[in-house]
């Protein structure tokens, strides 16, 4: 792959003299929001000088601008691809705010590609709204189903399309236009984590690749790192998976892909602390530069597949690992004992019992998941993680808490009980007894699961 070069608008003068013999100038950025980072020159190599004249050479005929847009649906995914009058949408945030608004203004006539990488709400609910004002041609789906109603009302609005509908698996491709995408996810049998089983895609445009992950975790990526169907692209431009969660971006599959530019799409101060600082540092220690929705806003990567630039809607330098601060001075310590001993990293922390009484169903706000410490020594839960891998969504990730030995927490749907520690999804819909059988996993601050238990 060769080099990429990203734009700035200073040396707008200099590109243009680079580009004099080509038939097309330099990218000219959308007025509405002007490139950020630093460019250098592209190389190019000079002809050895002809013994006597010889015609000139061809006009170098360059392809279509193509736009990708990273859209700022809160925590969400949502992404357009825009190439003269061709459109490809994956994703479409949750229902509200949704993408509409947004892709009302690049979207000419049909839209000709509906990807929907998996069946969580803060990517489909948006994608009803779309339905019902565009016509779209072809829908692709990854095959996986779920039991809630915003994935319900999804699946209505598609089979009321009446279109072609596809199942996107590991070795399809989605051409249209000039534009090639390849499958890399999901593959048969299909994950039990909805996450998991995102669609996966590749695009090379010209000498520029483009990797969009969906909320593909690990355990994903151990599998497209094992296949052999699909090469896995070393990428300019990764869309990181699962809003940058520490249970994605393993260090294994970023020394693969390798990209120059990482984004990840987050919602401002989301409760479940997207994106993480491990999966920022790991990102930084490959060199990428990573960029966020949560603190750029809207971000559209332009290419003629030979260099990008790189548009923000929000000014601001892209996103570094938080320093940890650094440890205060002490005065010298007392000889009074402390009370306790210092909290442990062990897995004696279990899910011991889920609760869902059934009485109200779909608007069950006093089930929960209880935890208890089963060891004899304190454990600090501060960054564990509890998540519902049936659906792949809720998850919770605690906050500094201790849990002493022999006692017990709880995660609430929708309440709050100070007593069992003040824990909450916040979920205004049932957590438990959707899916048969409908699974709870603790994952450690390492991200390593410590403790799985089935309804």
């Amino acid at each position: 792959m060769k080099k990429a070069v990203i734009l700035v608008v200073l040396l707008i003068p200099v590109l243009l003299f680079v580009a004099c013999n080509q038939t097309q100038g330099p990218l000219t950025p959308s007025p509405a929001m002007p490139p950020t980072t630093t460019t250098q020159q592209p190389s190019f190599s000079t002809p050895a000088p002809e013994p006597s004249p010889q015609p000139a050479p061809a006009p170098v005929i360059r392809q279509g601008e193509l736009k990708v847009h990273f859209i700022d649906v809160g925590q969400g995914d949502s992404i357009l691809i825009d190439l003269s009058d061709i459109e490809v949408l994956i994703d479409g945030g949750e229902k509200t705010p949704g993408v509409v608004n947004y892709i009302k203004n690049y979207i000419d006539g049909p839209l000709e590609v509906m990807v929907a990488t998996h069946t969580d709400a803060d990517h489909i609910g948006g994608l009803i709204d779309v339905l019902a004002k565009y016509q779209v041609k072809d829908i692709w789906l990854n095959g996986d189903t779920a039991t809630s109603a915003t994935y319900s009302q999804f699946i209505s609005s598609v089979n009321s399309e009446g279109t072609t509908i596809h199942q996107a698996e590991l070795g399809n491709t989605i051409e249209v236009g000039n534009l090639k995408f390849n499958v890399l996810n999901p593959s048969k049998p299909l994950f039990s984590d909805a996450n998991n089983n995102s669609i996966i895609l590749s695009l090379k445009y010209g000498d520029i690749d483009f990797l969009f992950m969906g909320d593909a975790e690990r355990e994903a990526e151990a599998k497209m790192l094992a296949q052999s169907v699909v090469s896995i692209p070393d990428c300019d431009v990764l869309k990181v998976g699962h809003h940058g969660s520490r249970t994605a971006s393993s260090p294994e599959f970023l020394n693969r892909v390798k990209p120059k530019i990482a984004i990840y799409m987050a919602g401002i101060g989301n409760k479940y602390g997207h994106p993480h600082q491990e999966t920022i540092q790991a990102l930084s220690a490959i060199g990428a530069k990573i960029y966020g929705t949560d603190i750029h806003g809207n971000i559209i990567i332009t290419t003629d597949g030979k260099i990008y630039s790189l548009q923000l809607q929000k000014q601001a330098p892209p996103v570094t690992v938080t320093p940890t601060p650094a440890p205060t001075s002490t005065t010298t310590p007392t000889l009074t004992p402390s009370p306790s001993s210092p909290p442990s990293t062990s897995t004696n922390v279990k899910i011991t019992k889920i609760f869902y009484n059934g009485l109200v169903p779909r608007t069950e706000s006093d089930e929960y998941v209880e935890m208890a410490n089963l060891g004899s020594e304190p454990v600090d839960l501060k960054g564990w993680v509890l998540k519902d891998v049936s659906d792949g969504r809720p998850s919770f990730t605690f906050p500094s808490y201790v849990l002493q030995p022999g006692n017990s927490i709880r995660v609430y749907t929708n309440e709050i009980h100070a007593e069992y520690g003040g824990f909450s999804f916040g979920s205004g819909t049932a957590v438990w007894n959707n899916s048969n059988p409908d699974t709870a996993a603790l994952y450690n601050a390492q991200g390593q699961e410590v403790s799985r238990k089935s309804y």
